[in-house]
């Protein structure tokens, strides 16, 4: 059995994704970078029940690196110090798809 996507197990985590989305369509060449990531995280996402503290970031850092999986964006990872895997920067699929466009037509 698969376990369910990270988006589906925390509450609001459905406006992040959209955040996300939109925030990237609304960046310049839209490419978000971790700082708007790490700030829409801490907006929209809270630590699941019975933890005390969570950690925001790296909650918004997994679901966009599920979205990224799920083909939503396209998203350049990088590694913490402590070895997890973050998101250096996202880029918004319009944006890929104009530049594949000029690509095509060079």
């Amino acid at each position: 059995m698969t376990r369910p996507p990270l988006a589906d197990t925390l509450p609001y985590a459905a406006d992040f994704v959209i955040e996300i989305l939109a925030a990237a369509s609304r960046a310049p060449f839209g490419q978000l970078s971790w700082v708007e990531i790490n700030r829409l995280a801490a907006r929209w996402l809270r630590p699941q029940l019975g933890e005390a503290t969570g950690d925001t970031s790296r909650l918004g850092h997994a679901v966009v690196v599920e979205m990224s999986t799920h083909g939503l964006l396209d998203a350049e990872m990088t590694t913490a110090a402590d070895g997890h895997l973050m998101v250096q920067r996202v880029a918004h699929p319009r944006l890929l798809g104009v530049e594949m466009a000029r690509t095509l037509a060079a």
